[in-house]
């Protein structure tokens, strides 16, 4: 079966970095939380006893990010394409649901449902993926991942999902993988993604 003839019922999409532009410099913040190499969210969620100091360091990162970022070129354009193809769009995010609604909201960006870190789905698993096909009735192969790092790659393809687009970002290199297609802004994007799976509407 083609791309062109394999329809699509989902997308879903990261946030910082690839819904909006984003300044995290997550080195910088892994050192100061003392963390190294270690996940941020099961560092300062460990094992259900929250490191409220690590949080709070997190969060005001976070909220510095959340009020100087705006959205990636031709991003409101591309939900346009998706929605007009009846095509169901999702956020998952490790980000929190303050910040997340605070740019939805002032964007006027609209997703079908969001997944912020408060529901405990937090990537590199693949859970939020798996619940968001089951919401929406979408199997791995009509289901559309779009990212910007190595944790959304390991995401997608942990639920099996073929489809994974990465947003190029010079500043967060990701190393090339089977099955993912890197591209440089949404314009560029749409045109893939029609070709590949409308080509036939």
């Amino acid at each position: 079966m083609t791309g062109a003839d394999m329809s699509v019922k989902l997308v879903i999409f990261d946030m910082d970095g690839t819904v909006f532009e984003s300044f995290l410099d997550w080195t910088r913040i892994k050192k100061e939380l003392n963390l190294k190499n270690r996940n941020i969210l099961r560092s300062v969620y460990r094992d259900s006893q929250v490191d409220h100091q690590k949080l709070a360091l997190l969060e005001k990162y976070e909220k510095e990010n959340t009020q100087k970022t705006r959205p990636i070129r031709g991003i409101a354009e591309f939900l346009s394409f998706l929605r007009q193809k009846q095509v169901k769009v999702a956020l998952v995010t490790n980000n929190n649901k303050s910040n997340t609604e605070y740019l939805l909201n002032k964007f006027r960006l609209e997703f079908h449902e969001s997944v912020t870190r408060e529901s405990g789905l937090w990537k590199p698993d693949p859970d939020a993926f798996l619940y968001l096909m089951n919401r929406f009735s979408s199997t791995a192969a009509e289901t559309i991942s779009i990212g910007d790092s190595s944790y959304d790659i390991e995401a997608s393809k942990r639920a099996d999902i073929p489809y994974i687009f990465i947003i190029n970002n010079p500043n967060k290199p990701i190393k090339p993988s089977i099955g993912t297609v890197v591209f440089q802004d949404y314009f560029e994007l749409k045109g893939i993604i029609e070709l590949r799976h409308f080509a036939n509407d």
